[in-house]
């Protein structure tokens, strides 16, 4: 696996220019990172400690800079003569090694990809406007060697246009790394693009992703909340319960986006989810035993039970997966088809597409079919949760749970 790369730099001024939260270094870095590599020799000069001290690079990460220092840093002078020496090897990292276009972004998986796949020869892989994205060097030569040509999937990389960075091509490629996989269908194809346009608002600003995240997750208990009274405000309940489920995308984005995903702001994603749902059902079988529904309370506790249980197991398989770490024996293959079952069903679990069965049915006056739905759905869920997760003895989980921002 290569673990060295070199930033080749055609345009240095670049490198300090904002797009989609951080400067296009501090996203080259990340991305490098993110793929699995470890040192990385910049071909330009160092920022002044001004600069330096503004960029939020990678912990862990080696940067050295192949430009000799000035009193003008990143000011679009050339990087110092003989940065690639003889025999193929970068100035600063050694064969093997990744150099990467500074005027491109790559999909980290790409990258991850690229970096990983065995070479009986030096690589050069081609966007669609026929220009060099990245070189792979795998062994040092002092004889010429003419790089293989890879042409690279469409979407796995986009050029930097400087004068056109902040619209058009490069922040649509930089949004659609907001989608995730196991998007529901109304997520996919409605809220997705609801909450992506908001993103897009305010992906330049300071607001950060855990911000995002309380603030919807008040928005969702305040519809809650409305479930109250009388069942006349129950559209208005639903509204604001959706406008939570949409806002709720909008965290998730902006850490893709920025690289700021974290553990912490994964598990107040995830518990603040379950918070709102939780109060959903509770407050709606309060409002319709005021409304007269004598067994709504038995109904609203089999759902808030159900919702509680599968939550705590789901939180048990991330803390398991997170204690046993990358570094865990491969599992057995029952248990990696436990793992996979559980995957599935904590997957189920991040969608929520049934937040439209509730407009729908707050629309026409029905949210006491939605609370019997809940009082049967929820506890049933837990169920196969608990039978998916009864692995074999000794047998290990690798199930990833959702919500991981």
């Amino acid at each position: 696996m290569i673990t060295s790369a070199g930033l080749w730099i055609s345009h240095p001024k670049l490198l300090l220019e904002r797009i989609g939260g951080m400067t296009v270094l501090e996203r080259q870095l990340w991305t490098l990172t993110g793929a699995g590599i470890k040192k990385v020799a910049v071909a330009a000069r160092p920022p002044s400690p001004d600069q330096a001290a503004r960029l939020r690079l990678p912990e862990g990460l080696e940067v050295s800079w192949l430009g000799k220092a000035g009193a003008h840093p990143l000011d679009g002078s050339a990087p110092a003569a003989g940065w690639v020496g003889s025999g193929g090897e970068m100035m600063g990292v050694s064969t093997p090694y990744l150099s990467l276009s500074g005027q491109h972004f790559v999909r980290p998986e790409t990258l991850r990809y690229v970096i990983t796949a065995p070479y009986k020869t030096h690589a050069s892989f081609i966007d669609h406007l026929d220009l060099s994205v990245m070189q792979v060097v795998p062994f040092r030569t002092e004889d010429m060697v003419t790089a293989q040509r890879v042409p690279l999937p469409a979407g796995s990389s986009v050029f930097l246009d400087a004068s056109d960075l902040r619209q058009g091509p490069i922040m649509d490629w930089l949004l659609s790394m907001g989608f995730k996989s196991h998007d529901g269908f109304m997520a996919r194809h409605f809220d997705r693009h609801i909450s992506l346009a908001i993103t897009r608002a305010i992906i330049e600003t300071r607001i950060s992703p855990n911000f995002m995240t309380v603030v919807s997750c008040l928005i969702g208990l305040a519809g809650a909340a409305l479930f109250l009274l009388t069942p006349s405000r129950d559209a208005a309940a639903a509204a604001l319960v959706w406008l939570h489920s949409v806002l709720d995308g909008c965290d998730g984005e902006m850490a893709r986006i920025r690289f700021q995903e974290s553990r912490l702001g994964g598990d107040i994603d995830f518990w603040g989810d379950n918070l709102v749902h939780v109060s959903l059902f509770a407050c709606l079988a309060a409002g319709m035993a005021r409304a007269g529904h004598a067994v709504a309370p038995a109904l609203g506790l089999a759902a808030v039970v159900g919702i509680i249980g599968s939550a705590t197991l789901a939180f048990w398989h991330r803390v398991e997966a997170r204690r046993k770490g990358p570094a865990a024996d491969v599992p057995s293959t029952d248990a990696s088809a436990t793992a996979a079952a559980l995957a599935r069903i904590e997957a189920i679990l991040a969608q929520r597409d049934f937040i439209y069965l509730l407009l729908a049915m707050a629309f026409l006056d029905l949210t006491y079919y939605f609370l019997w739905a809940g009082a049967v759905g929820a506890p049933l869920f837990f169920a196969i949760m608990l039978g998916a997760g009864k692995a074999p003895a000794g047998a290990q989980s690798a199930a990833k749970a959702p919500g991981e921002a």
